[in-house]
């Protein structure tokens, strides 16, 4: 973030893995942008898409409450990825979970997970907008 504090305002994003809709990180980012291209140079195989950007007062106290609405569902405790569809729920499902419908079924899901998000950030008094044209 080029010496800019996390705790500073700026944006937490959502972004779904391009291959696999049930893959997503909820991350912060002065600059969501630059971020993306970083990842995709050094973090994931293939490009990752914006799904939502909100712009907050403080990054960190934002993602920190997000993470927890997520905490169910992460990938691995120490990294902000996640799972639409956790993996002991996806023991239930007849097809397999990295295929569970596909991104316009994860759109649905990510919908909730959105309005979760922003639900909980009203409950903690979190001002937060929603940035349009990262989709």
């Amino acid at each position: 973030m080029a010496g800019r504090s996390p705790r500073g305002p700026g944006c937490i994003y959502i972004l779904v893995n391009s291959t696999n809709p049930n893959e997503f990180k909820i991350g912060l980012s002065v600059d969501p942008v630059r971020r993306v291209k970083q990842l995709h140079s050094s973090g994931t195989a293939k490009p990752m898409y914006f799904q939502y950007v909100w712009h907050v007062p403080n990054m960190k106290i934002a993602e920190d409450a997000a993470h927890q609405v997520m905490s169910g569902h992460r990938v691995n405790p120490k990294r902000e990825f996640f799972h639409l569809v956790s993996e002991e729920a996806a023991l239930d499902l007849e097809t397999p979970h990295q295929h569970f419908g596909g991104h316009e079924l994860a759109d649905g899901y990510l919908h909730t997970v959105r309005e979760l998000i922003e639900d909980g950030w009203d409950y903690l008094g979190i001002e937060h907008t929603r940035v349009l044209g990262f989709s």
